[in-house]
């Protein structure tokens, strides 16, 4: 029997947001890290401290109102993120629980 997740619940839905971009100084302030860049200043408006490395990336969490929030900084280079985020999608579950 297949049976149907039912996400009508009023409790807020948690929000993962990943900016891609290159890692080292090669790449600050380049077309590279807009991502990097985006990710550093929603962390620093929201008082968010990106100072935890797991899962191939750096990272912070915090809120957004009452929405857990998980931001990331993939270290892996653009073309290999996806090998960062399929770790931190699990580990931001796990953090959440």
């Amino acid at each position: 029997m297949i049976t149907r997740r039912c996400f009508c619940s009023s409790a807020p839905r948690p929000w993962l947001f990943v900016g891609l971009g290159n890692p080292g100084d090669k790449y600050k302030g380049t077309r590279h890290n807009v991502g990097f860049e985006m990710i550093d200043a929603f962390a620093k408006a929201q008082g968010i401290e990106m100072n935890t490395l797991n899962c191939k990336a750096i990272f912070g969490q915090g809120f957004v109102g009452d929405a857990p929030l998980l931001l990331a900084k993939p270290q892996t280079y653009m073309n290999l993120s996806g090998e960062s985020v399929s770790g931190l999608d699990i580990l931001f579950l796990i953090l959440l629980v």
